[in-house]
């Protein structure tokens, strides 16, 4: 099975949010967090379907979540 990777889906506000999160899970789509005010939903997923996501009505963008940043404790070196 290929592995999943971390999602964010941007919305276009011109469908229901609830609307497009089913939509979603319907083409194999994990949901994590619906972040209603920014329109966006956060999930994992494979390659394959996050390309099946961009075709949902109500999508206007599907991007990779980036990693997270570590910038260490505050007493540590500098490297």
């Amino acid at each position: 099975m290929a592995e999943g990777k971390k999602w964010i889906v941007t919305t276009s506000g011109d469908h229901p949010l609830k609307d497009v999160k089913k939509s979603l899970t319907d083409k194999g789509f994990t949901v994590e967090a619906v972040l209603d005010e920014i329109g966006c939903i956060r999930g994992e997923a494979t390659e394959a379907v996050a390309k099946k996501l961009r075709k949902v009505p109500g999508v206007a963008a599907v991007e990779a979540e980036p990693p997270p940043i570590n910038i260490g404790p505050p007493d540590a070196e500098i490297s």
